[in-house]
């Protein structure tokens, strides 16, 4: 599994053949791995010489931030940036998005026009040019998703008054951050006619809150919020487990739209939340804000049972489509102990104008499928996925 990663993220997989002359000899079973996938790799060379991501969602990684943001001071600083990161990576898996991970450094037009939304979880840390960078992407046509601290800090961490993207994002900071005191704050929903509709409240029935998460910034009024704070309560003793307050002007996101363009930004750290706790909620919050900010747009949908990743490349042949297999007990732990293969899995793809399909292969099953064609978008179904496959599009 770590060498298909390795291969389906457009990286060259190599395997080490270590150890004295004994020490190979004696454990064998390891080096059949390395034969057996390499040699299949060169039987369809051509499908993995990758020559660009079509994928439309940008994931902005601040190394910046990972290395050196101080945190909110309840937990090591790198640690809380971990945990933010797993848990935009394990939302974006359980949707099924095709996303690229884009360093800070690369935020010029060339690199970002092909994104349609830019997700930007907790980059504390941006400078001034950066911030630029991110109005341009905006102005041009572009969406952006951001949450708690995201620009409170220059390049050299040192603390600004507000957001570097307070304009950008219609956001005015109002305190400093706030932790949970046992039950993290809740949002609740706002009876405004645009709130009550708004399609990243889809699917919230029977309720008048959600969960949020466990540290926010306060953000000063905005007109017509879609979720407002409630602040968080304790959790023993059990009478004493309500919000005294249970209604408040300060939002918990705010979403703006220009155009093509809209913006979101969540006011806590909901990514690492929802990796802490696995709660669903906040999960459906960010899956319907990521769809409202895409437009609804997919590169590739694929329907299907399991948790799988995917990543999409342009090749010389045409098209490859990577299916990673974690539907497992051990999905986020450093080794997968056998593999629970996946039924059919439906692909539709958006082909660009003019474009003609020869065949769709299968890689690791080693034979073509039956495709369609339709007003052009392709169509197609995996019948089975053990723990790889590639479905590779040859262009006419």
């Amino acid at each position: 599994m770590w060498m298909a990663q390795t291969s389906a993220s457009g990286m060259r997989p190599y395997f080490h053949f270590v150890g004295s002359e004994n020490g190979f000899c004696e454990d064998r079973r390891w080096q059949k791995v390395g034969e057996e996938y390499f040699g299949w790799t060169a039987r369809h060379d051509a499908h993995f010489k990758t020559l660009r991501s079509i994928a439309n969602i940008g994931v902005v990684i601040g190394q910046s931030t990972q290395l050196l943001y101080p945190g909110p001071a309840i937990v090591h600083a790198r640690v809380y940036m971990q945990e933010t990161t797993q848990g935009i990576y394990d939302a974006l898996l359980q949707g099924r998005f095709a996303f690229d991970f884009v360093h800070e450094d690369r935020l010029d037009p060339g690199r970002l026009s092909k994104y349609r939304l830019l997700i930007l979880s907790n980059i504390a840390m941006l400078s001034d040019h950066q911030c630029e960078q991110l109005r341009a992407f905006v102005k041009a046509g572009g969406s952006l998703m951001a949450s708690f601290e995201t620009g409170l800090y220059d390049e050299n961490l040192n603390r600004r008054s507000d957001f570097g993207l307070a304009d950008l994002l219609g956001i005015n900071k109002a305190g400093e951050p706030i932790g949970t005191n046992g039950n993290a704050y809740y949002a609740r929903f706002e009876k405004t006619s645009t709130a009550q509709h708004h399609p990243i409240l889809s699917g919230f029935t029977d309720t008048n809150w959600i969960p949020g998460a466990q540290n926010r910034i306060p953000i000063k009024p905005v007109q017509n919020p879609i979720l407002t704070v409630v602040p968080g309560f304790v959790r023993y003793p059990p009478e004493l487990a309500y919000p005294p307050v249970s209604h408040t002007d300060e939002p918990a996101v705010v979403l703006r739209e220009n155009g093509n363009s809209r913006t979101a930004y969540f006011a806590g750290d909901i990514e690492r939340t929802f990796w802490l706790t696995g709660h669903g909620d906040l999960l459906q919050l960010l899956h319907n804000t990521i769809r409202w900010l895409t437009h609804g747009e997919e590169v590739v949908h694929i329907a299907g049972d399991g948790l799988i990743e995917t990543f999409c490349w342009e090749t010389k042949p045409g098209y490859a489509v990577h299916f990673l297999n974690y539907t497992n007990p051990n999905a986020h732990h450093g080794w997968l102990r056998s593999i629970y293969p996946l039924g059919p899995q439906t692909i539709t793809m958006k082909l660009p104008s003019g474009v003609r399909v020869n065949s769709v292969e299968l890689l690791q099953a080693e034979r073509k499928i039956p495709f369609a064609v339709n007003g052009g978008t392709l169509r197609f179904t995996v019948p089975l996925i053990k723990d790889y496959e590639v479905a590779a599009i040859s262009m006419a």
